[in-house]
């Protein structure tokens, strides 16, 4: 267990101040259950991660918007089918070597879904699914539209049907997709617990299988174009979004700039994977935009999230395929 001399500690060392009171210290020692996850929590906050940036003058000191000095990133994204075809093979051995050995930590890296803390904690697990549905929902409100009077649904990266199989509950069928076959094994177990009879588990680990794709209302996926590198991500984006039947929706979370990140196709391919660790990429606005524009849909809302932290834009679009 993690004392409350040990919270006070790590504040003065890694934050540099004392805690705010003693209801902050109280809460932490009681939460954390060793100090390695007390730390980890300490150092990828915003405070800390905000101080650090504000002495690289990286991000101004009241963490309230990202510089707008950061220069271009240098990104590779417009490779031949066949780069494509060994981009997928990469990702596809990366997932399946994390879905062996920890499937739901691949999915939500908290301590707390790791293998050996998963069984009590699983639950928990498949509950915080509802959360980016009711993202999706309120955000379509915000420009007007009704979820009900859209029927079919594509989900990006279903993992385990942690997301999967509250979508099923808002349409009529849902289609969950994803690169690795162990990931999808596992949801094949859930639905089947969950009684979703709407759903429909497909197996995207080729460039065909994008291709194949039926035509759909809703497009959906949070935390997963950002683990496949640039090309990849915008092949796969305009695709889905031609498959878009007229008047659809596609809700996605996409990494557009990370500091001091650049992409070259060939040295990616070339470089050596690091085994029970997903690599985050990023693609620039201006090639987003123009893929947007490509598959004729516009953007109905932009927002910045956290989901790559402070030093790093991360951007949720609401977009709409023309009538």
């Amino acid at each position: 267990m993690v004392s409350e001399a040990d919270v006070v500690m790590a504040y003065r060392l890694i934050l540099g101040r004392e805690p705010e009171n003693r209801e902050v210290v109280i809460g932490k020692a009681r939460h954390f259950r060793n100090l390695n996850d007390l730390r980890r929590d300490m150092i990828t906050s915003p405070e800390f991660i905000g101080n650090l940036g504000e002495r690289r003058g990286l991000i101004p000191s009241d963490m309230g918007t990202k510089p707008l000095v950061w220069p271009a990133c240098r990104v590779d994204a417009d490779v031949s089918t066949d780069v494509l075809e060994r981009m997928v093979g990469r990702i596809e051995q990366e997932f399946e070597y994390l879905g062996l050995r920890e499937p739901h930590w691949s999915v939500l890296t908290e301590d707390r879904f790791t293998a050996e803390n998963i069984q009590e904690n699983e639950d928990d697990f498949f509950a915080s699914g509802e959360l980016p549905v009711s993202c999706l929902r309120v955000t379509a409100k915000r420009s007007g539209l009704d979820l009900t009077r859209y029927r079919s649904c594509l989900e990006l990266g279903c993992g385990l049907g942690r997301v999967t199989f509250w979508l099923a509950r808002e349409f009529d069928h849902v289609i969950g997709g994803d690169i690795s076959a162990v990931h999808l094994e596992h949801a094949h177990k859930a639905a089947a617990r969950a009684g979703a009879n709407n759903v429909t588990l497909v197996h995207l680990n080729a460039i065909s299988k994008y291709r194949e794709l039926p035509q759909f209302d809703v497009f959906f996926s949070i935390i997963v174009l950002q683990h496949n590198p640039p090309p990849l991500i915008g092949f796969i984006l305009e695709t889905i979004l031609n498959r878009l039947n007229p008047g659809g929706i596609a809700y996605f979370q996409i990494p557009t700039y990370i500091t001091n990140y650049e992409f070259e196709a060939e040295a990616y391919l070339a470089s050596e994977p690091v085994w029970g660790k997903v690599g985050v990429h990023c693609l620039p606005q201006d090639i987003l935009f123009h893929i947007i524009e490509r598959a004729g849909c516009r953007v109905l809302e932009m927002r910045e999230d956290d989901a790559v932290g402070a030093l790093a834009i991360s951007n949720r679009l609401l977009v709409r395929k023309k009538d």
